[in-house]
């Protein structure tokens, strides 16, 4: 548990935006799939806002998220009493190691979880596999950062790319990850893999705005303290880095696509 907190940690910053999430949007490609009566588990649900949605699907069957962060655990559990969802619960958990016995879950789900785990995914979407029956079937969504858009394109781009890339690798996670799904649900077990693909998009000016601050207070935190660290680059390199990111959210035609990858695979039964 300690090594899976240390790889893939909540970043601040980052959490305000996990809260955004909706079944409707990240989920859209399973929902068609649920139906009344069915059990399912979240797998990294964060604070919960996916995963509700998903339980009001399965009702009265019973959704349970897990993950590895007590806070996001807590959150979701406040969620879930605020809305009223009773068919919900919410436990800490490990994706390499789910406390569950083996064919518990008509359903799994992950969203954004695999590509904090890079190599490690395989072992996780196992552990997903074991914790399905026969016939069950597991959806997984993650970004490919390769594939991003940015409307109106920001200065120093790949600048910017290179130093995401290394330090999520430092962190050990691979935000490139998502083009390889169907290959890891392949190799966990799965089969008549079904592949689609969405963004998760920023487009109105409040969105791109609060991007551009998530990206800033990267730069000036915990991976900018990185860069500087690991030589990468330099306070100048930064400055000019975070200079083009504010520049660019000005701009009446910024936007920005984190491309996904989104599969469904069958434990065969």
């Amino acid at each position: 548990m300690a090594e899976e907190k240390r790889a893939h940690g909540v970043t601040p910053g980052l959490s305000r935006d996990y809260g955004q999430r909706e079944a409707t949007h990240q989920a859209a490609f399973l929902l068609p799939y649920l139906e009344p009566g069915l059990n399912l588990i979240d797998i990294g649900c964060g604070p919960g806002t996916i995963t509700l949605g998903l339980a009001e699907a399965v009702a009265p069957g019973f959704a349970i998220g897990v993950d590895h962060d007590e806070a996001h655990v807590a959150a979701a559990r406040a969620l879930a009493s605020e809305n009223g969802r009773d068919n919900v619960t919410f436990e800490r958990a490990s994706a390499m190691l789910l406390p569950f016995d083996d064919e518990s879950f008509d359903v799994a789900f992950e969203n954004d979880m695999f590509v904090h785990l890079a190599d490690r995914a395989v072992e996780a979407a196992r552990q997903a596999f074991r914790v399905l029956k026969p016939g069950g079937l597991f959806a997984a969504r993650d970004a490919d950062a390769s594939l991003a858009i940015w409307g109106n394109p920001v200065d120093d781009l790949p600048v910017l790319d290179g130093l995401m890339t290394a330090w999520q690798a430092s962190r050990g996670s691979d935000i490139n990850l998502g083009s390889r799904l169907p290959s890891i649900l392949r190799r966990a077990g799965f089969s008549h893999i079904v592949k689609s693909v969405s963004a998760d998009t920023k487009g109105d000016t409040e969105s791109v705005r609060v991007h551009a601050e998530i990206t800033v207070s990267l730069l000036d935190g915990p991976l900018g303290m990185t860069a500087l660290r690991e030589g990468w680059a330099d306070q100048t390199v930064l400055d000019r880095v975070k200079a083009s990111i504010l520049a660019w959210s000005d701009h009446p035609e910024a936007f920005f696509a984190n491309v996904h990858i989104e599969v469904i695979g069958w434990k065969p039964g």
